[in-house]
């Protein structure tokens, strides 16, 4: 009788190796176009490396952690000008060096950040006269038209015109 079950045993797990080997073997191949699909379908997502949240800056230069973020989410004396805004971009398509990225002060384009490969981050002067509290907006475009969103807080004081 134990002779018996141990067969019984045998056949079901030989029987199940059959199966799952099967089934395995029945995968379809996986369609390119569905994975590049799948991959394409999420915004470039964005940080903003400076300014820094929570610190105040003069010319774009990080010198000392402020207080109480009480007026906006970061200070910034004397434009963007020597260490620019700069953000870091990366999306699940595209390098980030073929993605459109813009910045805005409120709904007013600055313009387009230029890709600078030896800080691998896309960057752009913020200088000018003007003194408030201003909305840094950033989007990124990638090659599928997928678009992503960043935005700051700033409070802005510069008396050094363009």
């Amino acid at each position: 009788m134990k002779l018996s079950v141990v067969k019984i045993i045998g056949i079901i797990t030989m029987l199940l190796t059959i199966a799952s080997a099967t089934q395995l073997s029945a995968t379809p191949p996986v369609n390119e176009s569905m994975t590049t699909t799948a991959l394409g379908d999420e915004p470039p997502e964005i940080t903003i490396v400076n300014p820094t949240e929570g610190y105040f800056h003069f010319s774009g230069i990080k010198l000392f952690p402020t207080v109480l973020n009480l007026v906006a989410d970061t200070m910034g004396f004397g434009g963007f000008r020597v260490r620019p805004v700069q953000v870091s971009v990366t999306d699940d398509i595209d390098p980030p060096e073929d993605i459109a990225v813009y910045m805005y002060v409120y709904d007013e384009e600055q313009g387009n950040m230029t890709w600078n490969n030896q800080t691998q981050l896309f960057e752009r002067k913020w200088i000018g006269p003007d003194l408030g509290v201003f909305t840094m907006n950033i989007t990124a475009e990638d090659s599928t038209g997928n678009i992503g969103f960043a935005t700051m807080d700033v409070w802005y004081f510069c008396f050094i015109p363009e």
